[in-house]
């Protein structure tokens, strides 16, 4: 495999007023092996089309529509097809795109959450095996260092038995009614057609439920959840909390908001033994604290790592230097891992596979369950909902 060389890859969504997909073009140019080429940006001919100077693609052939994009490369050989395309979506999209990028043969590179509902998530596992088509989830997570160290320190027992985990995603920018106000961003994340019926479920869950289960090696059994819109006029939750039980029988609490005013920290990890705690805030990615029964604080710092510092307001958690060499790092893993062919993924970095973002759809799926209100005349939901897994 060329060192030098710099694949080709294409984008769906990202348009130029996409959030995420303008942290999405800076992990591309920070990860330094890779290209954008060609794609297709907007829900409109017009809004791709807009994007092709901007995006340094002038002298490039792009693509009205994601499906016109796709029949294209359906028709290419596999060495002229791009190596992989990304997908910085609304999350009902991410489903439709991924099917048909299997059909024309072509890696995906998507974002969370995996799709929106529990047979969506278990079509596209099955697709992907069936068409032999990789695929990954950009969960940037295991790029950060310093939860990684957590991980080693929990798995030798240097804070004893666990006895709780509390993973806050608490994000205060949605707090006023921005989607009334021309924020596309908080528009789509209010429409349950886009985001999913859950909201706030739907677009933060699977971030802790991965941690968790990422840092921890525990996994989640069953849920009792709540969370309802707090925004005048919202229709779907913006606000919810999570209560699961694990395989080990440790308990875990999930705090889920957009509208936590004030809060800028991103993903916030704490874990209790009984002989010390962790805590790793997102927003101070390249640190981690562990926390004695006597009170001493011993203090992990990576160096090296950029600053989980954000700056600016009413955006999503994303926009920090951190994030976006972690989400360059997946990049660069995946584009290693397809050009040269290996098998074993080794130490690399390359986000959710396929049957990981179907186990975190069935999380999702059990804490929509257990937020469902009863129906007039019948009795109500139970209190706790099981995480099934179906076969694929």
């Amino acid at each position: 495999m060329d060192q030098n060389k710099k694949y080709d890859i294409a984008m769906i969504g990202g348009g130029l007023e996409s959030f995420m997909g303008s942290i999405h073009l800076k992990a591309i140019e920070k990860a330094g092996n890779v290209q954008l080429v060609t794609g297709t940006f907007g829900s409109t001919r017009k809004t791709t089309f807009d994007c092709q100077e901007p995006y340094g693609l002038a002298d490039r052939k792009i693509y009205g529509a994601y499906r016109e994009f796709f029949r294209a490369q359906a028709r290419l050989p596999k060495e002229q097809k791009v190596l992989f395309v990304t997908t910085p979506l609304p999350n009902t999209m991410h489903y439709p795109v991924a099917m048909s990028a299997m059909d024309a043969g072509v890696p995906v590179l998507g974002e969370k959450p995996f799709t929106c509902n529990i047979d969506e998530a278990a079509n596209l596992v099955r697709k992907s095996r069936a068409m032999g088509v990789p695929y990954r989830v950009a969960m940037v997570y295991p790029a950060y260092s310093m939860l990684g160290k957590a991980r080693e320190l929990i798995k030798n027992g240097r804070i004893g038995i666990m006895r709780r985990v509390i993973i806050s995603m608490q994000l205060g920018w949605m707090a006023p009614r921005l989607e009334n106000r021309g924020n596309r961003q908080a528009l789509w994340r209010t429409d349950a057609r886009k985001n999913g019926a859950s909201g706030v479920v739907h677009d933060l869950c699977s971030n802790c439920q991965f941690v968790m289960e990422y840092v921890t090696g525990l996994r989640i059994t069953e849920v009792c959840a709540g969370g309802h819109p707090c925004v005048p006029g919202r229709l779907i939750p913006d606000d919810a909390v999570v209560m699961a039980r694990t395989d080990k029988g440790l308990s875990a609490v999930f705090l889920l908001s957009q509208i936590a005013t004030g809060h800028r920290e991103g993903l916030v990890l704490e874990v209790l033994g009984d002989k010390g705690a962790i805590r790793w805030w997102e927003s101070s990615s390249n640190e981690l604290v562990v926390i004695g029964n006597d009170g001493e604080r011993e203090v992990y710092k990576d160096e090296n790592a950029a600053s989980g510092a954000l700056g600016g307001v009413d955006t999503p958690f994303g926009g920090s230097d951190a994030y976006i060499e972690a989400l360059a790092r997946v990049y660069r893993d995946y584009a290693e891992f397809l050009a040269g062919g290996a098998k074993d993924a080794g130490d690399r970095v390359m986000g959710m596979t396929p049957e990981e973002g179907l186990r975190s759809i069935a999380v999702i799926d059990a804490v929509s369950k257990s937020m469902l209100p009863p129906r007039e005349g019948e009795p109500p939901v139970p209190k706790w909902i099981p995480v099934v897994m179906p076969k694929v």
